[in-house]
């Protein structure tokens, strides 16, 4: 009698080991899951250049050329992409509204992309016409995550697309 209770005695203390380790075993799957393997997550950096990529262009398209007529930039990509240009820019020897909303778009994007050390694609474009755009600066030599904005303009013949695409 006194055997059988050792006997049931020393069953429980390893069924009692066997849920230890199996919980140890699992508490270690649960850190090489959640802690190891975890990827590092960059949501704050991709919200931060998506913004910059749309409020670049929001800034940029707003943005007043005073050498011709006042016109904003939206205004110069407007007549640059027109059959028949309306706005002379030739105060400045440069008559061309595309020459001079491409003059303008390279100096906004060298004085604060550039110099902030953010790789960048810029186009403009028409979608009928997206190999040949009215203006493209920028290229992106990786393109891991990129944020990007769009922003269409209308034209005469169809929609004019801007989009700006900051590379990290």
């Amino acid at each position: 009698m006194d055997k059988m209770k050792k006997n049931k005695k020393s069953q429980a203390e390893i069924v009692g080991l066997v849920i230890i380790v199996l919980l140890i075993t699992i508490g270690i799957l649960f850190i090489v899951k959640f802690v190891v393997l975890k990827e590092n997550p960059n949501t704050k950096i991709d919200f931060v250049h998506s913004e910059l990529a749309s409020n670049m262009i929001n800034v940029m398209l707003k943005t007043t050329v005073t050498d011709c007529k006042r016109s904003s930039v939206t205004e110069l990509f407007k007549d640059c992409a027109a059959v028949q240009s309306h706005i002379d820019c030739d105060d400045d020897g440069i008559p061309d509204s595309c020459e001079k909303v491409n003059e303008t778009i390279k100096i906004i994007l060298d004085e604060s992309l550039v110099k902030w050390r953010n790789q960048y694609e810029f186009r403009a474009y028409k979608p009928s016409y997206k190999e040949h755009p009215l203006s493209s600066y920028g290229k992106c030599i990786k393109r891991g995550n990129v944020a990007s904005a769009t922003y269409p303009i209308p034209i005469d013949m169809g929609t004019l697309f801007v989009r700006l695409d900051i590379c990290s």
